[in-house]
């Protein structure tokens, strides 16, 4: 089993008092990382964190920069949130770090969950306009692996258009060209640079409902899960495996190209754990519940009492890594024996939990339960 680590400003900031001091702590942790041994430092994006948490608007920037401190780790994001940028300059910005990381880089997509955020970047990206925002997420993906799989570009959709109407280009040192132009008019466009992993990076997509599933898999993009229950999981899993094996004619694997993320804490007991992870693992939960239907929470032919809340002992045995290591060792050998999973994302920093202690829950679980799943997947 491959394991990785998954972060954002949020659970990064320990004693941090500015975002200089919370970048800092990202590069110590992803150093720390590394040398454990963990497959990839993942970054989330959100903007206008209204607390002052939460903040990472550019997880290719930052991605650069922890590269640019290590040598091995991949460096993704979980995810990029498709309808908030710009095609062209994402499919830019990603090559350029694919090339600047020797070909370290892991892409995931997202299509934003906060209606506070969305709309800032493109009135189609308010998740609450449902239709709109999957339509602009999956043309934006698809213009991006456009750029990276064809030397001359374009593209006719319902929210862009490459080349837009009307470009043009000439100079006299070199003839119309044919590969991209009608004389002086301009056909197709050649972005700059390609990945160096070819014909691209591997791709990935957060997914929380049956037809996000369905998407990814319709996309050819991996899946990523945070919240289920093991056996709502692997029902989504057998889903996606399903899509795939008719879509490309062979037979797929459940659990094959997907991957579960976790909220995680390894403690000395889950007394431990509970005392320092609690307030900062539920706020996380609380602040997604009213924008994330319930069922992600549920096993299959289960549904919640509405009085049902959300808190640390409904969640614990269902979608948290905490407490011993024994008892985290037992959780994720649920996942791989129910899941077939081969690919475990560690969120192993918290609101309010300070950096040596953060650094020692990555520590914990790297040494304490990652050595039980050697030889694995």
């Amino acid at each position: 089993m491959k394991f990785a680590a998954f972060t954002t400003v949020a659970g990064s900031a320990g004693e941090a008092a500015n975002a200089e001091q919370m970048i800092d702590n990202i590069r110590q942790q992803t150093v720390l990382a590394e040398e454990l041994g963990y497959e990839a430092m993942w970054l989330g994006e959100h903007h206008f964190g209204p607390y002052g948490v939460g903040d990472l608007p550019n997880p290719i920037l930052l991605g650069a920069d922890l590269a640019a401190r290590t040598s091995r780790i991949r460096i993704g994001q979980m995810a990029n949130i498709a309808p908030w940028w710009h095609p062209i300059r994402l499919a830019e910005d990603l090559a350029m770090l694919d090339n600047m990381t020797g070909g370290r880089v892991e892409v995931g997509f997202g299509r934003g969950i906060w209606p506070y955020e969305g709309p800032q970047f493109h009135p189609h990206a308010d998740p609450r306009k449902d239709a709109e925002n999957r339509e602009l997420f999956t043309e934006t993906v698809e213009v991006v692996r456009g750029i990276w799989t064809n030397e001359y570009f374009s593209h006719e959709g319902s929210n862009y258009t490459f080349p837009v109407a009307d470009t043009v280009f000439s100079h006299p040192k070199y003839p119309s060209n044919p590969a991209w132009q009608e004389g002086d008019r301009v056909t197709k466009l050649r972005v700059t640079p390609r990945p160096i992993q070819k014909p691209h990076p591997p791709l990935w997509m957060t997914v929380s409902t049956d037809r996000s599933v369905t998407t990814a898999a319709e996309l050819g993009l991996s899946a990523c899960y945070w919240q289920p229950p093991a056996r709502r999981i692997r029902q989504r899993m057998e889903l996606y495996a399903q899509v795939r094996t008719e879509l490309e004619g062979r037979p797929f694997a459940v659990g094959e190209d997907q991957a579960v993320m976790r909220s995680t804490y390894v403690a000395s007991s889950m007394e431990e754990a509970r005392r320092d992870a609690e307030e900062g693992i539920m706020s996380s939960f609380i602040y997604n519940d009213p924008y994330r239907a319930r069922q992600v929470f549920t096993n299959p032919d289960e549904v919640l009492d509405p009085d049902v809340k959300l808190d640390w002992d409904f969640l614990e045995p269902r979608t948290l890594l905490v407490g011993s290591p024994e008892n985290v060792v037992e959780r994720v050998q649920e996942l791989q024996e129910v899941c077939n999973l081969g690919y475990l994302l560690v969120e192993f920093t918290h609101i309010g939990i300070p950096l040596s202690k953060t650094l020692k829950n990555l520590e914990t679980f790297a040494t304490k339960v990652m050595p039980h799943f050697v030889g694995d997947k």
